[in-house]
């Protein structure tokens, strides 16, 4: 039967509230939602889900090599974890009884037999990393973030001198970030898209913005 969905299971698409996003917001919006799109295609059953955050991960790392973010290669900066400076979490989480499926029950459920949650800072907060199956509902939310506490974290500061141009991230502080998550089912063949309904083409958000009810026609 097909996955039942509760207003709790949202799908943010990040809106520019002057009506048009600028040109660094339309590139880093661009950029995530190719990552996204290239997550949900390996949403295939048998396909592990760190290959879907993986995957993500490389696409961002591209965008913060083009921008000018980190001075190493986008697969090097995967590798180490120098690209989870700018996506500090992982790719999403199982959708089922609870919004986040299984989080109370700690890695057991989550992680094969054997296996431990990596200690890569941001890959070590993905909370799934199973072969997927047929019928699971999983979340593919990549997201580009500039954080300044991140940032200005010695520690990781020191460990990714050598990768990461902190000077040029200063550039970006007050960006804040960008979010793109929709509600993905396993099927037997092509992956379905619970949340498609809800726009993420950047012409038909900015199409859309503005035209709501205000907030006084809300009240009335």
């Amino acid at each position: 039967p097909r996955p039942a969905l509760s207003r709790a299971c949202p799908g943010p698409r990040p809106m520019p509230v002057s009506g048009r996003y600028t040109p660094r917001q339309r590139a880093a919006y661009d950029a995530v939602l190719a990552a996204q799109h290239a997550s949900i295609a390996k949403c295939r059953a048998g396909v592990r889900y760190r290959e879907v955050h993986d995957t993500s991960s490389l696409v961002l790392a591209r965008f913060l090599a083009d921008e000018g973010l980190i001075t190493c290669s986008p697969e090097a900066a995967v590798e180490t974890g120098a690209h989870a400076l700018f996506f500090p979490h992982g790719v999403g989480h199982l959708l089922g009884m609870d919004v986040h499926d299984l989080e109370n029950y700690g890695d057991l459920p989550a992680y094969p037999r054997g296996a431990s949650r990596p200690d890569q800072f941001g890959t070590a907060f993905l909370r799934l990393d199973l072969p997927l199956e047929p019928g699971w509902v999983v979340t593919v939310e990549p997201g580009f973030y500039v954080v300044p506490a991140i940032l200005h974290d010695p520690v990781l500061r020191e460990r990714f001198a050598g990768q990461v141009d902190f000077g040029r991230a200063e550039g970006w502080l007050g960006f804040g970030g960008i979010r793109i998550e929709d509600d993905i089912a396993v099927t037997h063949g092509a992956p379905e898209n619970l949340t498609a309904a809800v726009p993420t083409d950047p012409d038909v958000i900015e199409s859309l913005v503005g035209t709501g009810l205000s907030a006084e026609e809300r009240l009335a």
